[in-house]
């Protein structure tokens, strides 16, 4: 048998202690909740929600994004430890699973997450970046005011609820930056106008046997199907689309 050299030695040795860790750091790697389906925005892990108030959060939320394109989630959960994150902070573990979760978008960044751990009494508001920490004030004092006083009297569902007004009315109270239109916007409507322009002059000059009415059942049946993608894709999730955290927020206590 061939023997090993020093340098290969060494080598080995390396890449075991490389491979071992690898093991080790995925063993002891932090988990998260799974998303919300398509038709709730909250995550209700630690049963903390009554129906009435995830009822409430659902209709918030959803409006909110469907006025500004503002994703807000919540997620209760009843420690960190139950998702091997004991030695996390709350500040830590809200970054990180809003970075999991990718909420908002990488071109329209202005994600919300609300984050209620409950064994740990601790509670994280957690911004997209597009927020840019200038609303931490507001964020702390959604916390101090509505959120944790309310938990204090072990009414849970009440300060989550009041804490997704606090934070439906720092998104709508913002003059947040409108999607500009790609620059493919303006040629699309000048075809589209020359289109329609020969579209009518061939039904006036041919009736129904032209091209123009079967480019007319053609543009139906797309139309169809482009209504029907846009209505299973609604609800929440239009809220994951590569977004990260980085843009501020709050922790309360209680």
């Amino acid at each position: 048998m061939r023997k090993i050299g020093a340098p290969g030695v060494f080598l080995l040795a390396g890449m075991m202690l490389v491979v071992a860790m690898m093991v080790a750091g995925s063993a002891f790697a932090a988990t998260y909740p799974n998303k919300p389906s398509k038709e709730n925005w909250y995550v209700d892990n630690a049963s903390l929600l009554t129906p009435e108030a995830a009822q409430k959060i659902n209709s918030v939320a959803l409006k909110l994004f469907s006025d500004d394109k503002v994703p807000l989630y919540v997620v209760t959960i009843r420690s960190l430890a139950d998702y091997d994150a004991a030695g996390h902070s709350v500040e830590g573990y809200a970054t990180d699973l809003f970075n999991k979760w990718g909420i908002g978008s990488k071109d329209r960044n202005y994600g919300m997450l609300l984050l209620v751990s409950v064994g740990d009494r601790k509670a994280r508001i957690e911004l997209g970046a597009g927020w840019g920490h200038k609303y931490d004030r507001q964020a702390k004092n959604i916390m101090a005011d509505l959120i944790v006083p309310a938990f204090k009297r072990g009414d849970f569902s009440t300060g989550i609820v009041d804490g997704v007004r606090g934070l439906d009315a720092l998104a709508r109270g913002l003059a947040l930056p409108k999607p500009k239109a790609p620059w493919w916007f303006l040629p699309l409507i000048v075809l589209v106008g020359i289109g329609l322009v020969a579209l009518i002059y061939n039904l006036f000059k041919t009736g129904r046997s032209g091209w123009a009415w079967a480019l007319i059942v053609a543009l139906g049946v797309l139309l169809f199907f482009i209504l029907r993608s846009a209505a299973q894709s609604g609800g929440s999730g239009g809220g994951f689309g590569g977004g990260s955290a980085g843009g501020g927020g709050a922790t309360g206590s209680w």
